[in-house]
């Protein structure tokens, strides 16, 4: 193993990028800007108080917001501000799908089960492991997709909200809740290639309050497409130099190996990955300093794992897998420490489970029995 990490050089990584396909531009696609109002507009309407007559009462809703310039399907913080008397939410987003259940709870603060950082780099445990789920998904089938069809996603969430008050003093904000609240559904259509509107089910009724995502003609890492990520090269590091002459440093609280980390779960994440793509993001994700093993997480539908996990000030974002199948569950996010909101350590901010993953014909198909991964 080596004590040096590997750090693409400037050069590199300029001219990787100019070989890749190229990356979106530093804004959201057409209507991702309406689908993060449309979810913007329903959290501050689900906060306002309802009268006891109305069947079903409020409803909390996620808010899957966007990191300014940042176009990414990304677990960020976002916020929104009511008139009047009306709190202001900050909501924590994420991913999912299934029934509301309670969220799983971290079985003890998050530092206890960190296997040890190597010298600069990974740990040795973290690339053992990785180099496991690697062989695992080099060893997948390779979906079959066509440019006309959609990857079908559906998962589950739960996403840690803050509620700033009425004086607007974010400093001050404290969570709605203790950390066991309920996770939430999300189904999400992306199409093959880019070329059709997306559709997004952010877990409400059935029928209410889809989403157009609009087409992702200039896909990213961040954002990707089935077709863009088939693109992108199979060797661990070209693949790595892809994932670092992407990073935009605009979220100015994570350093390159940390945006690199990100980027990566990002592509995870929401997508149908192609085997031997799979596999390159893992192998190079072992190449990223501050990776480490955390023996046991729980993902959001409850299920038990093995996580690989990177720290970021005080939070630790972590991917887990089955233990025994190395495939990959969802992830989490935790605190490392007791914060400034009222959150003890090991509190989880955003814990996602994805369910199923298939190929289907059209946007709002679900796959049919048997065919979803």
């Amino acid at each position: 193993m080596n004590a040096t990490p590997y750090r693409p050089a400037q050069a590199e990584r300029e001219e990787t990028a100019r070989l890749l396909p190229a990356p979106a531009e530093r804004d959201l696609p057409p209507g991702r800007h309406l689908h993060h109002k449309e979810l913007l507009m329903r959290q501050i309407d689900q906060d306002t108080p309802r009268t006891s007559h109305q069947p079903g009462g409020p409803r909390r809703r996620l808010v899957d917001a966007a990191a300014p310039g940042r176009p990414r399907r990304r677990l960020v913080l976002g916020a929104s501000l009511a008139a009047g008397a009306m709190a202001a939410v900050v909501a924590v987003t994420a991913v999912g799908f299934h029934d509301p259940a309670t969220v799983p709870q971290a079985d003890s603060a998050p530092g206890a089960s960190v296997s040890e950082r190597g010298p600069g780099g990974a740990s040795p445990q973290a690339v053992h492991l990785l180099t496991r789920i690697a062989a695992v998904a080099a060893g997948t089938s390779a979906p079959q997709a066509r440019d006309d069809q959609y990857i079908y996603i559906a998962s589950q969430v739960y996403g840690a909200s803050k509620k700033i008050g009425a004086d607007g003093d974010g400093a001050k904000a404290q969570y709605n809740d203790d950390g066991t609240g309920t996770t939430q559904p999300r189904q999400a259509w992306f199409s093959v290639n880019g070329s059709r509107d997306g559709l997004l089910n952010p877990g409400l009724r059935s029928g209410e309050g889809d989403v157009n995502l609009g087409k992702n003609t200039k896909p990213s890492l961040q954002l990707p497409t089935y077709t863009y990520l088939a693109s992108l090269p199979t060797d661990p590091d070209a693949l790595l130099a892809a994932v670092y002459a992407q990073n935009t440093g605009v979220d100015k609280n994570l350093n390159p190996d940390q945006e690199a980390f990100q980027t990566i779960g990002d592509a995870l994440r929401e997508s149908l990955m192609p085997p031997q793509i799979g596999a390159a993001l893992y192998k190079a994700a072992a190449k990223i300093p501050g990776v480490n093993v955390v023996d046991d997480a729980v993902d959001a539908s409850g299920r038990h794992g093995v996580a690989v996990s990177q720290d970021h000030g005080n939070q630790r974002t972590e991917w887990i897998f089955d233990k025994d199948k190395l495939t990959y569950l969802g992830e989490r996010t935790v605190l490392i420490d007791d914060d400034s909101a009222g959150g003890k350590a090991g509190r989880i901010l955003v814990s996602t489970a994805v369910t199923e993953r298939a190929v289907v014909d059209k946007a709002g198909q679900k796959p049919s029995p048997g065919t979803a991964t």
